[in-house]
């Protein structure tokens, strides 16, 4: 070998991988350099893929054809690859007969019997081996080992470069993804919140008119068609508030394998008789904190995906585990690692192709034909993990199923049971002392809504039914108004308004009003209330759009009650 020839090589290969030539060109040429150079018959780069367990010969040269880029050697116990990676440089004699290892088949049918052989380290890994092998009994030298070390130094700086570019691009690709989920969730929270208003203020006018339309009166099949429309687009915008990650939950202590017992009977009608469910719960579950009405949505709507994948009957199942997310690689989304609770739900479906799963979560977007699906299932899925603080993941192929992979944080609390708190004796309200029209009559309530159509249909509502109510448009107007009033029985406050929102409203006026009760109500819950769109149980609340019964039901059932109020943090 030519040392100064070799040292112009190494020279020239470097210059090359300076101006950013691809890596798959900088192999090929390496290999090149290094037959020519160490005068050997075969030479190879062989990649060690992170995580995995076989050697892909990725570059070479003076290989039969079919061998690079198909053919790998496996890694394990005994291998021929382990032996080359445990050690940072080799030369080895008589390789057919070594006693640490068995030949593979690739190397003896090229009669190989000698080779010189260089790990290429990487951060934490190997990133592959290049080698020369010889088919007579020439033993590469010392020289040449010094050659390939060199070869591989301005290799491995290119793979490294190659591997770096290639997860910056992944991440670029999870930000889009997340800026793409983010700004379409915020589209349709904003839809959602402006329309919950035009809604609740259709509802709660035919609501009036049906009950003034008599039953015979033609009107009332008209009034009544409204109403069900309203009641649709009610649905709709829950929808879009679900994805969005806007709607208010009401979240508790949970075991989730007392969640898939409660609705395992459901789910088995919903599916029908053709489709068997397993379950497979692990023992020990970590609680998690979530809502526990929203988390059997979830595997209600997942259920009714599956269904509908499995046209000819299958197998759906669920399974619980406890896990420790450590990696997030591969996945569309980066994962903070700790312990979650997976929940996994998987059918023997159709399966999706990548074009489809990429757009699983998007909303309105469906693969059903017309009329037979919105598109919001998955969304909704989606918004109430992510708003519960874990993760959604869709593993899928075509003709090979569909599994869904939730992960919802472990908490270090112990879970609550189901069922809600039975209050006091003390604070028990007997049916006689529950409030009528005519206890009403001594109440003094304190609307405050910005929009109008909403705020006159509440008014008009409450007044009809003997409450004394005074309005306001905004935070700032009702403690005008407040100030005019000797007496203030219970605040009604949407949650976000212009000037000051309801909750800021609430700590205001209970500083001076200790004994005031609050309802809040609100379309949606935005980014301004923080952390209260997480509102702890038996919160006094009411989610746009509501019925006027039920908030005449509400407001009785919050002046009646005993309890002191607990302020905006935590509002009954």
């Amino acid at each position: 070998m030519n040392p100064a020839r070799a040292l112009q090589t190494v020279a020239e290969l470097g210059a090359r991988a300076l101006s950013s030539t691809p890596v798959g060109d900088l192999l090929d040429a390496g290999m090149r350099l290094a037959r020519d150079v160490t005068q050997s018959d075969h030479a190879v780069f062989f990649e060690a893929p992170a995580g995995g367990d076989a050697l892909l010969m990725r570059a070479g040269v003076g290989w039969r054809p079919g061998v690079i880029g198909r053919v790998s050697l496996s890694t394990g116990q005994g291998s021929f690859g382990r032996y080359i990676l445990q050690q940072p440089t080799r030369i080895v004699d008589a390789l057919p007969s070594h006693p640490e290892f068995g030949l593979p088949a690739v190397l003896r049918d090229h009669l190989v019997e000698s080779m010189a052989c260089v790990r290429l380290d990487g951060i934490g890994h190997p990133l592959g081996v290049v080698a020369v092998f010889n088919v007579n009994d020439g033993l590469p030298s010392t020289e040449h080992l010094t050659f390939l070390q060199a070869l591989g130094n301005i290799l491995a700086t290119a793979v490294l470069r190659q591997v770096t570019e290639e997860g910056l691009l992944q991440s670029q690709i999870r930000l889009q993804s997340v800026q793409k989920m983010e700004a379409i969730g915020r589209l349709a929270g904003g839809i959602a919140h402006d329309f919950n208003n035009l809604v609740q203020a259709i509802g709660g006018y035919t609501e009036i008119l049906l009950r003034q339309i008599k039953e015979d009166d033609p009107l009332r099949r008209s009034a009544e068609e409204i109403k069900k429309a309203g009641d649709r687009a009610a649905a709709l915008t829950r929808q879009l508030l679900a994805f969005s990650r806007q709607q208010v939950l009401q979240p508790s202590l949970l075991d989730v394998n007392h969640i898939v017992n409660h609705v395992e009977q459901l789910l088995t009608r919903l599916i029908g008789e053709d489709i068997e469910l397993r379950t497979y719960l692990s023992d020990d579950l970590w609680p998690v904190k979530a809502d526990a009405a929203q988390l059997e949505q979830v595997l209600m709507n997942l259920a009714v995906n599956a269904r509908d994948a499995m046209k000819d009957g299958g197998l759906l199942t669920i399974e619980t585990a406890n896990v420790e997310y450590t990696r997030s690689e591969g996945e569309p989304f980066v994962v903070v690692a700790g312990p979650y609770v997976l929940l996994a739900v998987t059918d023997t479906g159709t399966g999706m192709n990548a074009e489809t799963k990429a757009r699983a979560f998007e909303p309105f977007f469906t693969t059903k034909p017309p009329g037979q699906g919105t598109g919001l299932g998955l969304s909704m899925v989606y918004g109430i993990v992510k708003q519960s603080g874990g993760y959604i993941f869709v593993d899928s192929e075509l003709g090979a199923g569909t599994r869904i992979r939730i992960y919802l944080p472990r908490v270090d609390d112990m879970p609550l049971p189901l069922e809600p708190e039975t209050p006091t004796a003390a604070e028990r309200v007997p049916a006689s002392a529950e409030f009528d029209d005519a206890a009403a009559a001594s109440a003094t309530l304190l609307l405050v809504e910005d929009e109008e159509g909403v705020r006159e249909l509440i008014h008009e509502w409450l007044a009809g039914h003997g409450f004394s109510v005074h309005s306001a448009e905004d935070g700032q107007s009702a403690l005008r108004v407040a100030e005019s009033l000797e007496q203030v029985d219970l605040l009604i406050a949407d949650v976000v308004m212009p000037t000051m929102g309801g909750p800021a409203l609430a700590k205001r006026l209970l500083q001076v009003r200790p004994d005031l009760k609050v309802i809040f109500v609100s379309g949606y819950a935005d980014e301004a209330i923080g952390d209260r769109r997480m509102l702890e149980n038996g919160a006094s609340f009411l989610q746009k759009p509501f019925t006027l019964e039920d908030l005449l039901l509400k407001v009785r059932e919050v002046l009646a009650d005993r309890r002191p109020s607990r302020g905006p943090a935590s509002p009954r």
